[in-house]
C-alpha cells in the first residue's frame, strides 16, 4: 500500500518527477560508463602487446617510446641506426627481436616496416599470435608484399591481390606518394582489437628502397625507359599498370638496399629475470644512446597520467547525481506545502505521522530506483553502440558491461544519499501531519 500510494503521488507530478529521473539517470549512466570504460580501456591497452619484455628506441621518455611503437601515437625523436639495432639483437640476454620502421601511411593508416620475425614473435592479448583471414602462413614472400590489418581491409575495401600506394608521412592527405613501387596485398589479418588492425605491414628493406634516391633512380629509370615510347603521356593509365610492371621486374630481396635506420626494436629475453640486466645494458652510455622500455611499467605510468582526468570525470558525474538528488528534494519539499489536503485525508483514514514520513522517503527511493534502471539500460546501449566504432576507428576493443565492477557499492551509496536527501521533505510532511491545523 505504501509503495502504491507513493507511485500514484509521483504520477500526479509526472513532469517534475520525469525531469528529476532524467537528471539522475544521466549522472548514473556517466558514472557507469566511466567505470566500465576505465577498466576495459586498461585491459585493451594492456592487451595491445604481450610476450615482449623490452621495447628499445632512440633516447626519449619511456612513455613516448611506448606510444609511438605500440599505439602509433606520435613520432620517434630520431632514428636508430642499423648497427645499433644489430648490437642490441646480439646481446647475450636477447632470445629474439624484430624492428619497426615508422613514418609512412596508406590513406591515413600507419605503415609498419618490419621483417618476418614480427609475425613469428609479436603477441597480443593473452599471448595470441597474429593470424590471417586466409588461414595462410604470414611472411613477406616478395619485397612488394603487404600484410594489412582487419580495419584497413574493411575500410579501404582491400583484399589479397590488390595494389596499394604508400604515402610519405602519417597524415590522411599526403602530398608525396611513392608511386614508383606499388605493394600487393598478400593477406588480411584477423581482427585483434589493437592498433595492428589499423596498420599496413611491409618489409623494412622495401621501405628503405623507397627512401633511397640512388636506388629509386635506377628503378624509375628502368620504368621510364619503357614509357618514353608512349607519346600520349597518359600518366593515370601508367599508374594503373604499375603493379603489373613491378611484378614483371621479379624484384628480389637481394635487389634492395640494406636497412640503415629503424624506429624501435621489440625484444624477447631468454628469461624474465634478465629484464633489468638487459635494460641496463641497452640504456648504458653509448655514442648512440637508447631507451629500453618495460611495456607493463610504461603502461602503468600512462594510466597514472590520465588517472587525474578519470577522477575528474567521476567527480563531475557524482556532482550530477547530487544535483539530481537536490532537485528531487526541492520537488518533494515544495509539494509538501501543496499536499495539505492529501496529508489531512491520510490522517483522517488513520495514517500515523510516521507513515507519512515513510511515504516521502519511499517516493525519493522510487525516483532513485527508476533512475538506476534507466541508467543501466542506457549505459549498456551506449557501450554496445560505441564498442564497434571504437574498434573500427581507434583499434580499441571494449566489451560492454551492464554491471561494471563496484556498481553494487555505487547503488548502496546512492540509496544512502537518497535517504539522507529525503529527510528534509519527510520531516516537513511529519510536522504537517502532526499539526494539521498549521498553515
Amino acid at each position: 500500500m505504501l509503495f502504491t500510494i507513493a507511485a500514484k503521488s509521483l504520477l500526479q507530478r509526472r513532469l517534475a518527477a520525469a525531469l528529476i529521473i532524467a537528471a539522475m539517470s544521466l549522472s548514473l549512466m556517466a558514472l557507469l560508463i566511466t567505470r566500465s570504460a576505465s577498466s576495459e580501456l586498461r585491459a585493451s591497452f594492456a592487451s595491445s602487446v604481450s610476450g615482449t619484455d623490452l621495447i628499445a628506441g632512440a633516447r626519449a621518455n619511456p612513455l613516448q617510446v611506448l606510444l609511438y611503437s605500440v599505439f602509433r601515437l606520435g613520432t620517434p625523436t630520431q632514428a636508430v641506426s642499423a648497427e645499433r639495432w644489430t648490437d642490441v639483437a646480439q646481446l647475450p640476454q636477447v632470445q629474439w627481436s624484430f624492428p619497426l620502421v615508422l613514418g609512412d601511411s596508406v590513406k591515413g593508416f600507419a605503415v609498419i616496416g618490419t621483417n618476418d620475425d614480427y609475425f613469428a614473435h609479436f603477441r597480443f592479448g593473452n599471448k595470441h599470435p597474429l593470424t590471417s583471414q586466409q588461414n595462410k602462413p604470414l611472411a613477406f614472400a616478395t619485397p612488394t608484399t603487404a600484410v594489412i590489418g582487419a580495419t584497413v581491409g574493411r575500410e579501404l575495401g582491400l583484399k589479397p591481390g590488390d595494389a596499394i600506394i604508400l604515402s610519405h608521412g602519417a597524415h590522411q592527405h599526403s602530398f608525396h606518394q611513392h608511386k614508383e613501387l606499388p605493394f600487393i596485398v598478400s593477406a588480411v589479418l584477423q581482427p585483434t582489437g589493437t592498433p595492428v588492425d589499423r596498420s599496413v605491414h611491409v618489409h623494412l628493406a622495401a621501405l628503405e628502397a623507397l627512401h633511397n634516391e640512388q636506388w629509386l633512380h635506377r628503378f624509375v629509370h628502368h620504368d621510364h625507359n619503357d614509357d618514353r615510347h608512349d607519346d600520349d603521356g597518359h600518366d593515370d593509365q601508367k599508374h594503373e599498370h604499375n603493379a603489373e610492371e613491378t611484378e614483371a621486374l621479379v624484384l628480389q630481396f637481394s635487389d634492395l638496399p640494406p636497412p640503415t635506420a629503424i624506429s624501435a626494436v621489440f625484444i624477447g629475453l631468454k628469461s624474465r629475470a634478465l629484464t633489468f640486466q638487459a635494460q641496463a645494458a641497452i640504456n648504458a652510455a653509448n655514442s648512440e644512446p637508447l631507451t629500453a622500455v618495460i611495456p607493463g611499467v610504461a603502461l602503468t605510468e600512462f594510466w597514472q597520467l590520465i588517472g587525474n582526468a578519470e577522477q575528474i570525470l567521476k567527480v563531475l558525474s557524482g556532482l550530477m547525481l547530487v544535483t539530481g538528488l537536490l532537485g528531487s528534494v526541492a520537488m518533494l519539499q515544495v509539494s509538501v506545502a501543496f499536499r495539505q489536503q492529501e496529508i489531512g485525508l491520510l490522517r483522517l483514514i488513520g495514517a500515523h505521522p510516521l507513515y507519512l514520513f515513510a511515504l516521502l522517503q519511499v517516493e525519493i527511493l522510487l525516483l532513485t530506483g527508476s533512475s538506476w534502471l534507466i541508467a543501466l539500460a542506457l549505459s549498456a546501449l551506449v557501450q554496445s553502440i560505441a564498442s564497434p566504432l571504437l574498434a573500427s576507428y581507434m583499434g580499441v576493443l571494449l566489451n560492454p558491461q551492464w554491471w561494471p565492477a563496484g556498481t553494487g557499492w555505487l547503488l548502496l551509496i546512492s540509496i544512502g544519499l537518497s535517504i539522507l536527501a529525503g529527510l528534509l521533505p519527510a520531516l516537513s510532511a511529519y510536522r504537517e501531519s502532526s499539526h494539521p491545523g498549521a498553515a
